[in-house]
């Protein structure tokens, strides 16, 4: 009933297209903070007095639309289903500038887009008073008697905050017009049904609206608006009724109160479900569905090879991560494989397989931590070699966080190599970007060390010692901050990274963007410094990481009206 919401609630659908953002944000990066950055000039043993920087407030947008994720999460949990519906399929997909699918500030609605949530928005309210349990379920599991009651408390869900006197009012005139639309069901579903329509059409609905405001550096977030921030960032979903509780009540801004809701959440299965779709999109598990090879080169390789590949780092993460609480340090690590006949194939692991997932301890030093699995060593090679430079390159930018400049223009392609002198893919590449080069200034100091440590694994992973009949050499070393270490190898660059502060660091950072629903800032280096620097002396699990950001005062408060 599309022209009858228009017509009654215009107020509700205002700004619904187009781009909603606050000033903030910005590029930067988190290498360098308390003296860890990539490839430091001269003095490489010198340890720099680290200096500490303060935490500034959260910068951004103030209201951020919901990512097609979160739409769905939260489309499930306003109605009470076990699993999410799949609406947003139909979507126009989101497209991001960052590593993660809800940066806000790449977030639109197009005039196609609000079509689709004109659609998807009348299914939901179908679905939510097919019978008086749906309705009951959309209202937070407790059926008020009185219809303004049920208003109020669908619009509290709905918009995840009290709803004002005028959108009261408004909404309760659309409920009396429900009878006139759907009269085939009662006048109570009909109209909680016209309600809902509007309702999940609503930019309150659609986008996290931040409305508090004051003058000075920082504004302290109101209950609603922080408990919709700490949801969104560990759920990404809504309140749930004791959360919105909290909020109602005003007692979430007490210290003590905040951290019991934050101690319960941390313990939900949302929260686990959060951690890996972190990782999946730190990792490009999407990208797994890209990979080819020649099964003539690589007789191990098929298609169901691909989802074998990712659903090893999704039960490696639950493993580690999630069921056994772990951190970066463990992730980069822990010696197992989970693998099925597929994949233990391709490690040349002994024993029988089938096509169920068994752990499996790795003791023969080969192998190790996220970055010797075969899906993220495949999905960042080329189709035929061991591609060092993009391996090197994901490993600078998603695990130590390190400013590499953009690639020039116009970069000619690596030679090929000459039959009658057989050289390594290494020595190619040292050849072309290492010292004395065009490329000395960041491949030879900082993609290439990270890139050449997992020359022992081919374009598909599998262990080699040779390359081009040649002994392979994965020995190098890297400036973490100003102090160079060294390294033999994938499993030992791992090593030397989990014990590093700018691993720690990066770490953190992601996180805070994942949270923040946005790239990195430079207001972000405080907090990033003190939660680095925890994680490392203290062994932080990703749930403590979790719990050290969504308490701080930083994600309790936003940039000042300045």
């Amino acid at each position: 009933m599309r022209l009858a919401m228009l017509s009654a609630l215009t107020g509700l659908l205002v700004a619904c297209e187009g781009r909603v953002v606050a000033p903030g944000g910005g590029d930067g990066t988190a290498a360098g903070i308390g003296g860890t950055g990539a490839g430091a000039g001269g003095g490489d043993e010198i340890t720099p007095v680290e200096v500490i920087l303060p935490e500034l407030p959260f910068a951004g947008s103030r209201a951020p639309r919901l990512s097609h994720v979160e739409y769905e999460n939260t489309a499930r949990d306003l109605l009470g289903s076990a699993t999410t519906l799949g609406l947003s399929s139909a979507f126009t997909p989101d497209t991001t500038s960052s590593t993660f699918t809800n940066n806000g500030a790449d977030l639109v609605v197009t005039a196609t887009q609000w079509g689709d949530y004109q659609t998807a928005a009348e299914e939901l309210a179908r679905r939510a008073t097919l019978n008086t349990a749906a309705l009951t379920a959309a209202a937070g599991g407790t059926l008020p008697a009185d219809d303004a009651a049920l208003v109020a408390a669908l619009g509290r869900r709905a918009f995840r905050r009290a709803l004002t006197n005028e959108e009261q009012a408004s909404l309760m005139t659309l409920f009396g017009r429900g009878p006139t639309y759907y009269s085939t069901q009662t006048a109570r579903l009909a109209g909680a049904r016209l309600v809902l329509e509007a309702l999940l059409q609503s930019p309150h609905f659609l986008y996290r609206v931040e409305l508090s405001s004051g003058a000075g550096p920082n504004v302290s977030l109101n209950a609603y608006e922080l408990a919709n921030r700490l949801s969104y960032g560990l759920w990404q979903s809504m309140p749930d009724t004791a959360l919105l509780a909290a909020a109602a009540d005003g007692s979430l801004l007490d210290a003590a109160a905040y951290s019991a809701q934050v101690t319960r959440m941390l313990g939900d299965a949302r929260t686990g479900a959060s951690i890996q779709v972190f990782h999946a999109q730190l990792l490009d598990q999407a990208k797994y569905a890209d990979i080819t090879r020649s099964t003539t080169l690589f007789p191990e390789f098929s298609v169901e090879l691909r989802e074998s590949m990712r659903q090893e780092q999704v039960r490696f993460i639950d493993a580690v991560a999630i069921a056994g609480n772990g951190g970066i340090r463990q992730l980069l690590t822990e010696k197992a494989a989970y693998v099925d006949r597929r994949l233990a194939a391709v490690y040349g692991l002994p024993g029988t397989f089938n096509d169920t997932y068994q752990r499996v301890a790795l003791t023969d030093g080969k192998r190790g931590g996220l970055l010797t699995q075969v899906g993220f060593l495949a999905l960042n090679a080329s189709s035929t070699e061991s591609d060092p430079i993009h391996r090197g390159v994901f490993v600078n930018h998603k695990v130590l966080c390190a400013p590499l400049p953009a690639p020039p223009n116009m970069v000619p392609p690596l030679p090929r190599g000459d039959p009658n002198v057989p050289k390594t893919l290494r020595q190619r590449i040292t050849e072309f970007t290492g010292a004395g080069t065009c490329g000395a200034g960041c491949h030879s100091t900082m993609i290439n060390p990270a890139g050449f440590a997992f020359e022992h694994y081919d374009a598909l992973g599998r262990w080699r010692d040779t390359d081009n009949n040649l002994p392979v050499d994965a020995r190098d070393s890297y400036v973490f901050g100003r102090e160079r270490k060294s390294y033999n190898g994938g499993v030992e660059m791992q090593n030397v990274m989990a014990e590093d502060r700018m691993t720690h660091d990066c770490y953190a950072r992601h996180w805070l963007e994942f949270l923040a629903g946005r790239g990195y800032a430079p207001s972000d280096k405080g907090l990033i410094q003190r939660v680095g620097k925890s994680s490392l002396a203290d062994d932080l699990a990703v749930r403590d990481v979790l719990r050290t950001l969504v308490e701080s005062e930083p994600f309790k408060t936003r940039a000042g009206d300045m």
